[in-house]
């Protein structure tokens, strides 16, 4: 069997090795994203990440209700999620606290705020990667709410923010001023709305930039390019890599394909589809070897594409080599989920590939299914036992392979496969490739494999 490099060397073909500028925004519920739907698009952090683009990396670790005094109620700093930011090692830092340190209970310590914001910034300031420190005032309270008191944060917050910001040379960003005069954004009186939290991502951004930009409200969170001609969004799901693909315009239904591994790699089935009107999602399992963690990981990705996007409760899972397993894995165990599989030169058998004679990634796999050796056996490890669930509901699957395939050799896994789910009574096609290996995978013309999917898609 070829070594795994006929596995992974397209992870490195498709992605690009380059520091970006990590910026971590320290806040409350409003940094949050508290009364915002869908927070990983549409909350500040988010926005900003947006506008700076790809060479930024954003982290939101605001936390609900959180204040600067460590005397008060749930004061930031006493907080795992503080010590997360410090770890983060960021470029930037984005303070803005205050909101609730406004409250009665909080209030009653304000000889500490300003002492307690210096504790928080000289913390900041030790970190090796000497961040800039940018101070916030809070957002415009438009009623007293919660104890939130808007008449203290001008009087009593603001004007300490400023005199710590002139002693220590660090740069004020306006939020309470950019959000005055637009009570209809924060619709309870605290918390902006998506429209209002632009508004402050926008003037985060000019701060930051020293220049000034709109921004329109994106289909889908995080970077936004072009692919194909078509519009292209990367963003993190899970702390993992995700990229959903736009068509120009959406078939009935809004029918998607899903990779879980590979994006990009021999697209043409991707692009037909596109061009058909389906969404083409990826979500970046390929190192989990189909474990549970990565089902679980998987149900939940459908989910958010479904519950936030209105994308099809039904999708074609497209597993390319190690990615089918996974395709097996996670269909097996979402069969009212799936529309078909799409399965291509597919790795059916963990004991033929990575196997225990590679030890390091037969560990890798072992660690990974939080199993100890003796515990991995052939009915999690080979594809050929998810088929009974799969032909049961009925799914249809399509193959593409080589019949020289010497990494995932086509009579040792996807022959098997189609062997036994024909017994099943399942509906598969199989294309075989002559005289071709592991790779290229796909069709230059895909038109089988697309039809098959549009067919088996409602």
């Amino acid at each position: 069997m070829k070594k795994i490099v006929l596995f992974a060397f397209i992870v490195f073909l498709y992605s690009t090795a380059y520091t970006q500028i990590k910026v971590a925004c320290i806040g409350n519920s409003i940094t949050a994203g508290s009364g915002i739907k869908n927070r990983d698009k549409d909350s500040y952090p988010s926005v900003l990440n947006q506008m700076l683009g790809k060479d930024y990396l954003v982290r939101n670790f605001g936390i609900s209700g959180r204040i600067i005094i460590n005397k008060g109620d749930n004061p930031y700093m006493k907080e795992k999620t503080y010590r997360d930011a410090l770890k983060f090692l960021p470029d930037i830092v984005i303070i803005k606290l205050g909101t609730n340190d406004s409250k009665p209970q909080n209030w009653k310590y304000k000889n500490d705020f300003k002492s307690d914001l210096e504790t928080m910034i000289q913390d900041f300031q030790a970190l090796s990667s000497q961040p800039k420190i940018y101070l916030c005032t809070p957002a415009k309270a438009y009623g007293i709410q919660w104890g939130i008191n808007d008449s203290i944060i001008t009087k009593g917050i603001i004007p300490i923010i400023r005199q710590i910001a002139q002693e220590k040379k660090l740069p004020v960003i306006d939020i309470h001023t950019a959000t005055d005069n637009m009570p209809n954004l924060f619709p309870d009186k605290i918390h902006p709305n998506p429209e209002g939290a632009i508004i402050i991502a926008e003037t985060v951004y000019e701060s930051i930039k020293n220049e000034k930009q709109y921004h329109t409200m994106q289909a889908f969170p995080g970077i936004k390019s072009k692919w194909e001609r078509y519009d292209r969004y990367d963003f993190k799901f899970k702390n993992r890599n995700a990229i959903v693909v736009v068509p120009q315009k959406a078939a009935p239904g809004n029918p998607w394909i899903w990779r879980p591994a590979f994006f990009a790699a021999f697209p043409s089935v991707d692009i037909a589809l596109l061009a058909k009107g389906f969404h083409v999602a990826y979500y970046d399992l390929t190192h989990l070897y189909g474990s549970p963690h990565a089902v679980k990981l998987g149900t939940e990705f459908c989910n958010y594409m479904r519950d936030f996007y209105q994308l099809s409760s039904k999708v074609t899972v497209e597993g390319f080599s190690r990615g089918g397993f996974f395709a097996f894995n996670w269909a097996a165990q979402n069969t009212d989920r799936v529309a078909c599989l799409y399965v291509d030169a597919p790795l059916c058998d963990l004991f033929l590939w990575p196997g225990r004679d590679n030890k390091k990634l037969w560990n890798d796999v072992l660690k990974e299914w939080n199993l100890k050796d003796n515990q991995m056996t052939e009915d999690k490890g080979k594809s050929i036992y998810r088929l009974k669930a799969l032909a049961e509901a009925n799914i249809p699957i399509i193959s593409v392979c080589g019949d020289s395939d010497e990494a995932v050799p086509f009579e040792q896994h996807m022959d098997i496969i189609r062997k036994r789910y024909l017994e099943l009574g399942g509906t598969v096609r199989v294309i075989t490739k002559l005289g071709c290996g592991h790779h290229p995978h796909s069709l230059t013309d895909p038109t089988p494999i697309v039809n098959f999917i549009l067919k088996y898609t409602k």
